[in-house]
């Protein structure tokens, strides 16, 4: 053993070469790589059809630009990212410091919490759906208790970005309680106590050690969350899709658009540009969100 250690010190160049060398490799092969392709294609006219793309230049980020299907689609991913983000968070930061309150039976919670992120999407989305039934829905059926009127959640346009919201939110929260209340063990107690001597309530020692102290936590589930719903495409997929055997609303989103436009009508050369403009807007987003959220490590 210790002779390894020896030679491992003397050639340590080799030594990381083959230890990390095939990881490196690996995500090269499967990340670095598809990406450059992509962006590539997405200057192309290439096609599933066409075996030897030509070259279009800007062509396919010009028609972007023209393309009300596109527009539509990524305003509804927006929308959806920002609603879920803002409210995933500040509900999963809310019922963190909640569980912090009563930890001897924090474990239990989260674990109920943390539920609905271990079950599948697509049989979780169908559940959903289910409930979402215009005629034998749960949802409708306690509207109906409180004499309200029901609705068609799926067929109605207006509605149905709000379905969608709702179950991505119930989907990914318990992932977030379980990120925040890490951040929140991590805290020294001793800091509160400090806090409590001098006279501080609650909301002040929130706002001035919590908050603080939890900004690289906060600025993890806020990169995790905008990556995650700016790509979502399944709940949205088959939560809009002939729901119970009726003509429903299709709510469009990117990754969809970038799906539909490559697999369905076999235009990968602009499926590519979409996802170019995809991968580029998330990218500032996550640059603007390290500018906002700026912490000291110590």
């Amino acid at each position: 053993m210790n002779r390894f250690i020896r030679y491992a010190k003397k050639n340590h160049l080799l030594f990381v070469l083959c230890t990390l060398g095939p990881v490196f490799a690996l995500f090269t092969f499967i990340r670095i790589i598809p990406i450059i392709r992509t962006a590539y294609y997405s200057f192309t006219n290439y096609s599933l059809v066409i075996p030897k793309p030509a070259l279009v230049g800007l062509a396919n980020y010009a028609k972007m630009l023209q393309d009300p299907s596109f527009k539509l689609a990524f305003t509804n991913t927006i929308i959806i990212t920002l609603a879920c983000v803002i409210i995933t968070l500040s509900f999963a930061l809310f019922f963190a410091v909640i569980l912090r309150r009563v930890e001897e039976y924090s474990s239990i919670y989260e674990m109920i919490y943390f539920i609905p992120v271990v079950t599948p999407w697509v049989p979780a989305t169908v559940i959903w759906r289910w409930l979402y039934d215009p005629m034998f829905g749960m949802i409708n059926q306690l509207l109906s208790l409180f004499r309200l009127p029901t609705q068609s959640w799926l067929q109605n346009p207006d509605q149905v970005i709000y379905a969608i919201i709702l179950v991505s939110i119930w989907k990914t929260l318990g992932y977030y309680i379980i990120i925040f209340s890490v951040g929140l063990r991590n805290i020294p107690e001793i800091y509160y106590d400090a806090a409590k001597i001098d006279g501080a309530n609650y909301p002040k020692q929130f706002r001035y050690i919590t908050l603080p102290l939890l900004k690289p936590i906060v600025l993890f589930g806020m990169i995790m969350a905008i990556i995650q719903f700016f790509n979502i495409f399944t709940v949205a997929y088959v939560i809009s899709s002939d729901a119970q055997g009726s003509p429903s609303y299709e709510c469009k989103v990117l990754v969809w658009e970038i799906y539909r436009n490559g697999f369905y009508f076999y235009k990968m050369g602009y499926a590519s540009a979409e996802a170019m403009v995809l991968l580029a807007f998330i990218l500032v987003v996550i640059l603007i969100q390290f500018k906002m959220v700026r912490y000291d490590v110590e």
